[in-house]
């Protein structure tokens, strides 16, 4: 009897294990999918990434891949979320998985090109310490630009690039249009298809290391995947809330840059 009792316990604190960690996880989803449908944060401990807005490195990488060989026109949102896809990757990569980062910056600046060219909107420039420059005042090389494009108003619909990573024709018509028009508002009519200026001609940079950025793009999310679920059950074996808020956040970077990973 004794034995069997034991058994029974035993079986009984598996079933308990059991039913907390699927509470657990199902907790977890119905408070993401409240967060990304209505902003609903369960006492505001973790800003949840709102995966409507994402796409999966991948798929970001197909996008630009279509665009580069004009298979595709650019569309302004599915554009902005590429970046936003590209510049979260770039932000975590060290920390959570490895990119070759020289490469996906170019994609990056070829993204941001694009969007900057093609898109109305106005910029601001800051100088190296971080104060906002006039319009009409000069453009400097370690500058950054930041583009509002039209038509997006979320806070972080706001795309940097330093000035001395534009492409050579972007950063000369935007000093033209920043200098001698001193004019923040930008058109596609400010950047005319000609790349020749009054010093020669302007060849477009080229995105070398295909094969690794393809590469890159497809096995990371599994690596995501396997990092995700580590942190899942870290999660739910802390007992620590100011540790389960910084892997929750962990969990959303990871996201943010692979898309849904709970399945």
């Amino acid at each position: 009897m004794s034995c069997r009792r034991q058994t029974d316990d035993s079986a009984v604190r598996l079933f308990c294990h059991l039913v907390s960690a699927l509470t657990f996880f199902w907790v977890y989803k119905i408070s993401q999918e409240l967060t990304w449908r209505w902003g609903y944060d369960p006492g505001g401990i973790v800003a949840r990434v709102d995966r409507r807005q994402k796409l999966a490195l991948n798929e970001a990488y197909q996008y630009y891949l279509s665009l580069d060989k004009n298979h595709i026109l650019p569309e302004l949102y599915e554009l902005v979320k590429c970046l936003k896809t590209v510049n979260a990757a770039l932000a975590i990569s060290n920390g959570h998985f490895k990119l070759t980062v020289q490469l996906w910056r170019r994609i990056q600046q070829a993204l941001f090109d694009r969007l900057i060219t093609t898109f109305p909107g106005y910029v601001t420039v800051m100088d190296v310490q971080g104060q906002q420059l006039k319009p009409g005042s000069r453009l400097p090389s370690d500058g950054v630009v930041e583009f509002h494009p039209d038509r997006c108003r979320r806070r972080d619909d706001i795309f940097a690039l330093q000035v001395k990573n534009l492409y050579p024709a972007t950063e000369h018509h935007l000093m033209k249009a920043w200098q001698e028009k001193k004019q923040q508002r930008l058109s596609a009519d400010d950047f005319p298809s000609t790349e020749c200026g009054p010093d020669g001609c302007f060849l477009k940079p080229v995105v070398l290391g295909t094969e690794v950025l393809d590469a890159e793009s497809q096995k990371g999310r599994d690596e995501a995947y396997r990092n995700w679920w580590d942190l899942y059950w870290q999660a739910y074996c802390t007992g620590n809330r100011h540790e389960k808020v910084i892997i929750y956040k962990r969990m959303d970077q990871l996201e943010a840059v692979w898309g849904s990973l709970y399945y």
